[in-house]
């Protein structure tokens, strides 16, 4: 059972969920509707309104949806945040959920070994959560050169101006370790600080053709745009994997918001961990259209497609970024609505 199949669940079984929460519920027109369970004071009797057919609720009076998503997992979360006076996390509320809807969980916080064919519905999810994940953080640093926004060189390879700037991706010609380079900053998670840079040679005898500064800069442990994508994630429940930053862009100008790539080909331990801790119930994967990127797509459902609903189009190029966003819109997006 996948997350999908659990949202389901709790759909399907809504009232019982209101239920436990506490709430009073009527039903008018398909929708139920109640007191707002997440904010403090409500007493209007039909601030909250929950479809069954959509599975989205609704505040309507302090849109409470925004800040905690529109789905069952998100007003699970808000309305135990509100009960218990502190932030409570998607796998609490996921773990809550199971907890009502009977779901079996046979884990500990220190899991025994468990075959690959454990018939345990939420094993991979929780294996992943409870494991103990070193998170690292790198410090903080700075472009130590004259960048030049938009990078000319990348505006030169198809993409607009406007793009780069939003990434903020330009050139340095400064002397220095990244002189000749077009240079793509990475961001924390919460996208308040510079951890890394990727220096592309705009020279072909710049070698390497990639550098990453700091030395030793371990991409193993961040997503490139994920600051960015999670606020769409919200929204939508739905995060689109990439291999390299120019497919992140002209995704970005086909209109997806929620795209991120994970530095080539492998999504690492440290990756999954990051994804655990979520909202999300799908992936869609689109890695390079070539031997190694569709070796990548068996080792990615290997990993996740127990956990997740997962989602492979089909490319007709090398990969994203060599793409036009008309070809993007009419190929892969346009069976793919609502989840950007």
């Amino acid at each position: 059972m996948n997350l999908q199949q659990i949202k389901k669940k709790l759909n399907e079984n809504a009232l019982l969920v209101f239920s436990e929460l506490g709430m009073e519920c009527e039903t008018f027109s398909d929708n139920i509707y109640s007191t707002c369970p997440v904010h403090e004071g409500s007493d209007n009797p039909r601030a909250f309104s929950f479809s069954p057919e959509k599975g989205i609720w609704k505040c309507w009076t302090r849109d409470c949806q925004h800040e905690h998503r529109n789905d069952m997992f998100g007003l699970i979360s808000g309305a135990l945040s509100a009960k218990e006076g502190r932030n409570v996390e998607f796998k609490e509320a996921l773990s809550w959920a199971c907890k009502i809807l009977n779901i079996k969980q046979t884990y500990s916080k220190t899991p025994e070994p468990v075959e690959e064919s454990s018939d345990d519905p939420l094993y991979d999810i929780v294996k992943i959560i409870n494991k103990k994940i070193d998170v690292k953080q790198h410090k903080p640093i700075k472009i130590n050169c004259n960048l030049s926004v938009p990078s000319e060189y990348f505006v030169s390879r198809g993409y607009n101006k406007k793009t780069m700037k939003y990434f903020g991706v330009g050139d340095c010609y400064d002397e220095g370790i990244m002189k000749e380079r077009a240079i793509i900053p990475i961001h924390d998670d919460d996208g308040k600080d510079l951890v890394g840079i990727i220096g592309r040679s705009v020279r072909d005898y710049r070698m390497p053709k990639f550098l990453f500064n700091p030395k030793g800069f371990d991409k193993r442990y961040y997503f490139y745009n994920f600051h960015r994508a999670i606020k769409k994630v919200q929204e939508t429940s739905c995060l689109y994997i990439v291999e390299g930053q120019g497919d992140v862009w002209r995704l970005y100008e086909a209109g997806v918001l929620n795209a991120v790539s994970i530095f080539g080909k492998t999504i690492t331990e440290q990756q999954q961990y990051k994804l655990s801790m979520l909202p999300i119930t799908h992936l869609i994967i689109l890695t390079d259209n070539d031997q190694a990127g569709r070796e990548s797509k068996v080792q990615i459902k290997r990993q996740l497609g127990r956990m997740y609903k997962l989602t492979f189009p089909q490319l007709q190029h090398k990969d994203v970024g060599d793409m036009k966003v008309k070809d993007i819109k009419s190929t892969i997006l346009s069976n793919l609505k609502g989840t950007y």
